[in-house]
């Protein structure tokens, strides 16, 4: 077969697309007004000023239906007002909105937001922030509160209290667990107002953490009763109480957590330092004697004046020995001590003097550096611990306390918090 012999089909003409029939691009069709932006108008000087809004479809509504109609409300609103003036309604009431609370349908507070997010913009306390994780927003509050500069000992406190906060329920394999938050404020609805559960609170520290340490103080193991002590001292700076009755129990607490700390870490220098030597045996006596001043129970403190009482004798100063005595039969006690320093008392009154002359006046009341081991008598520069209390020295303002461990000494604060208000 030849190319000749080869015949195609004929195609015909190409398909044309329809013509529109009406000009729809001639038509009147509602379009958006075009208008400046904030910064054009800023650049343009047109920011005071009150721009007209078109409507949708470029035509202005009837003005002087509008105009009627406000004429109409006013005219029924000076109506109602003749009909009510039977009524004494007094003055206008100023009524400011509250600014306290954060507004939690706000983009800032917003209705997905966690419990632990709440927790920190809900409470001044830094146990709730911690408890919500926003750990440098609680050390910021500690600083000002009571100038909290050293938080490496706050490290335990810290976790204790931010892992008590959450339980986690275990989910389907590969997915992460469910979370649940502890609230101390179960019954609470607002959002503004919940706040989270401190585990160690004041009723715990004192039937478990304190008595730890005095039991400590009784069987001689100052070592770990000084542990404990700061311990209980970190557990009271971050915390939370439910009533105002409560802060005041929470200071009275940390003043025994202070004043234990500090007696224990006076013997506990007493007794490294070495046997040999004048210079060592009069610092001995005179720690020894510094034993007996910090405000402790009773009980403890006859313990602390035995053994003053034992170390001056055993010394040959009479005299001191003598005032160990006489403090210990005034605040009487156990008969077997009374027994040794009514026998001590009788030999010291036949020779009331001294062999070594110690930094000790019996008569005088003073407190004791608790960053020296020193006594300072009344009228004498000092600085305090602005959480504890604790006295030192003026020359050592400005360092950390060593009772505390955490705050500077003489730092500017306004005062450990830990009670809200109407919660």
């Amino acid at each position: 077969m030849t190319e000749e012999q080869m015949k195609l089909p004929t195609v015909g003409q190409p398909l044309q697309p329809p013509k529109a029939i009406t000009p729809t691009y001639k038509a009147n069709w509602p379009v958006k007004a075009a208008s400046h932006s904030f910064f054009e108008k800023a650049l343009l000087g047109e920011v005071g000023a009150e721009d007209e809004i078109p409507t949708s479809n470029g035509f202005d509504h009837d003005e002087n239906a509008e105009e009627e109609a406000a004429a109409k409300d006013a005219q029924l609103g000076e109506e109602e007002e003749e009909d009510a003036a039977g009524w004494d309604m007094g003055d206008d009431l100023n009524v400011e909105a509250e600014s306290d609370f954060v507004n939690v349908d706000s983009a800032e507070a917003g209705a997905g937001s966690s419990d632990a997010e709440l927790w920190a913009r809900n409470s001044p306390l830094a146990a709730d922030h911690v408890a919500g994780g926003s750990f440098e927003t609680a050390m910021q509050l500690l600083n000002r509160q009571v100038g909290a500069v050293d938080f490496a000992p706050l490290k335990p406190r810290f976790l204790e209290i931010y892992q008590a906060t959450k339980t986690y329920l275990p989910a389907n394999a590969g997915l992460p667990p469910l979370i649940n938050y502890v609230r101390r404020t179960v019954d609470e609805i607002d959002s503004r107002k919940v706040l989270p559960i401190i585990p160690r609170d004041l009723e715990t520290i004192a039937s478990v953490d304190l008595q730890e340490a005095y039991g400590a103080m009784r069987s001689n193991k100052l070592e770990e009763g000084l542990k404990i002590c700061k311990r209980t001292l970190h557990s009271l700076l971050v915390n939370a109480v439910s009533t105002q009755q409560q802060v005041g129990e929470a200071k009275k607490m940390i003043s025994t957590a202070s004043e234990y700390a500090t007696a224990m870490a006076l013997e506990l220098e007493r007794r490294s330092i070495p046997a040999d030597g004048e210079a060592n045996l009069k610092r001995s006596l005179e720690l020894s004697a510094y034993f007996t001043i910090p405000k402790l129970e009773v009980a403890h403190r006859q313990l602390a004046l035995m053994a003053a009482m034992k170390l001056a004798f055993t010394n040959k100063n009479y005299s001191s020995a003598l005032s160990f005595a006489n403090r210990m039969l005034a605040n009487g006690g156990s008969a077997k001590l009374l027994d040794q320093a009514k026998k001590i008392k009788a030999t010291c009154e036949r020779s009331p003097q001294d062999k070594l002359d110690i930094e000790f006046d019996q008569f005088a009341e003073f407190d004791v550096c608790a960053s020296s081991y020193t006594p300072i008598y009344s009228g004498s520069p000092s600085a305090s611990c602005p959480f504890d209390g604790s006295k030192h020295h003026s020359q050592y303002k400005g360092k950390v306390c060593r009772v505390c461990e955490v705050c500077e000494i003489g730092a500017p604060a306004s005062g450990i918090r830990l009670y809200i208000s109407g919660t």
